[in-house]
C-alpha cells in the first residue's frame, strides 16, 4: 500500500468548529505512524494509529490503542491505555476550502466520512514529528516498527 504523501503533518478541524464544542486533530507522520485527538472542555482522547493509502484518494486508519485524560492536564504517561484493534477507511479531497464567509481558503483535507467527528480539517504544519503526539509518553518504549506495514 502507498501513502498519499499530501496527507502527511498536522491537520487541525478548528478552522471548521466556529460556533462547535469540540474539535479534533490528526497528526500523520510519513513512517506510517499517526495519532487522532478529539477533545472538548473537559475531556482528550488521543487514539493511535498506523495509516496508508490502498488507493488515490481513500485512506485506511489502523487503530492500535485509545487512552484519555483532559485538555487542561494532557495524557498522564502513565495513563490506562484500551488497546482496540479496527480499521475504518475513508474517501479523502485534499484541496483549498474557505472555512466561512470571507475568510481565506485553506488547504483542507475533506473526508466523506468523518475522522473522529469531523469531515474536514485544515493543513497545520507539514513536519511533525512522534513526540507531538499528546499520547507520547504512554507506551513510548513500546512503538511498533516504524517500517512495517499496518495490520
Amino acid at each position: 500500500m502507498e501513502l498519499d504523501h499530501l496527507l502527511i503533518g498536522h491537520w487541525s478541524s478548528l478552522p471548521f468548529a466556529y460556533g462547535a464544542m469540540e474539535a479534533s486533530e490528526l497528526g500523520l507522520l510519513p513512517d506510517r505512524r499517526g495519532w487522532s485527538t478529539w477533545f472538548n472542555f473537559g475531556a482528550l482522547w488521543v487514539t493511535r494509529l498506523s495509516w496508508a493509502c490502498p488507493e488515490p484518494g481513500v485512506v485506511e486508519l489502523h487503530t492500535k490503542w485509545i487512552v484519555e485524560g483532559t485538555p487542561r492536564h494532557g495524557i498522564s504517561p502513565t495513563a490506562s491505555v484500551e488497546e482496540m484493534h479496527g480499521v475504518t477507511r475513508h474517501h479523502y479531497v485534499v484541496g483549498p476550502v474557505v472555512p466561512m464567509p470571507g475568510a481565506e481558503a485553506l488547504l483542507s483535507i475533506s473526508f466523506e466520512e468523518p475522522v473522529e467527528f469531523s469531515h474536514r480539517y485544515a493543513r497545520g504544519r507539514k513536519e511533525i514529528r512522534i513526540e507531538e503526539d499528546p499520547a507520547y509518553l504512554v507506551h513510548a518504549g513500546q512503538e511498533p516498527n516504524p517500517t512495517a506495514r499496518p495490520s
